[in-house]
């Protein structure tokens, strides 16, 4: 029986290989704009539809100054400046908050749900139009015509001593919220908007319980 190709995939056990030119990053360090370390590039993952990488799982480790919990993430591609001086990778514009936010990373739930919720964490909202029930398809037209997927930071390393990413600066105070009709979309189905009260284990709660929603629709024969 034929395997159905997944849209969504991990660099390493993949078909797809790097461009001439193009710098494999899994393994390289991974630190914040202040230069605190935030762990290390676990892997790449591939928009096979595409031929693009699109995001980095990112292997957290404890960090007692910003509060960042060890655990594994998945960051959109376009918040990567490489450094050519050292072979790390720089995040800025990424905030502790949004760090602790992100759901934790799993290979198995890759696609538009878990897309939209990544991208909440950074500021973007949706309308209800723009889910899909088909948890491979990718999140709707335009959804990768945004910064966090300009992966030109990503391609071109900066010359030595360069650490602008021409990404805007976000404060963790001021998450903007999504305003958007979500119609009769279940709760846990909705795209979480950001509360006032909202902490990391909240969201990444609501994140699981959408995924555990959708195994259930599938397991019924809904999805």
């Amino acid at each position: 029986m034929a395997t159905t190709k997944k849209r969504l995939q991990e660099l390493r056990g993949s078909d797809f290989e790097m461009a001439k030119g193009q710098p494999n990053i899994i393994g390289w360090q991974v630190m914040d704009g202040s230069g605190h370390k935030l762990g290390k590039v676990q892997e790449l993952i591939i928009d096979t539809s595409a031929q693009r990488v699109r995001y980095m799982v990112v292997a957290l480790t404890d960090n007692k100054v910003l509060q960042i919990e060890k655990r594994t993430v998945m960051v959109p591609i376009g918040f990567a400046q490489l450094h050519a001086a050292d072979d790390c990778v720089l995040l800025h514009g990424v905030t502790p908050y949004q760090l602790r936010a992100l759901p934790r990373y799993d290979k198995l739930h890759l696609g538009a749900r878990s897309e939209m919720d990544i991208s909440n964490v950074f500021g973007r909202s949706f309308t209800a139009t723009q889910g899909s029930h088909d948890a491979d398809a990718a999140p709707g037209s335009g959804f990768y015509e945004h910064e966090h997927f300009n992966d030109k930071n990503y391609m071109q390393r900066p010359p030595a001593g360069s650490h602008s990413t021409g990404l805007p600066p976000r404060s963790e105070q001021h998450m903007p919220a999504a305003q958007h009709d979500t119609g009769d979309i279940p709760a846990s189905h909705k795209p979480y908007a950001q509360q006032p009260d909202d902490d990391p284990e909240s969201i990444r709660r609501r994140h699981e319980q959408a995924l555990r929603d959708e195994e259930e629709l599938r397991r019924k024969g809904l999805l």
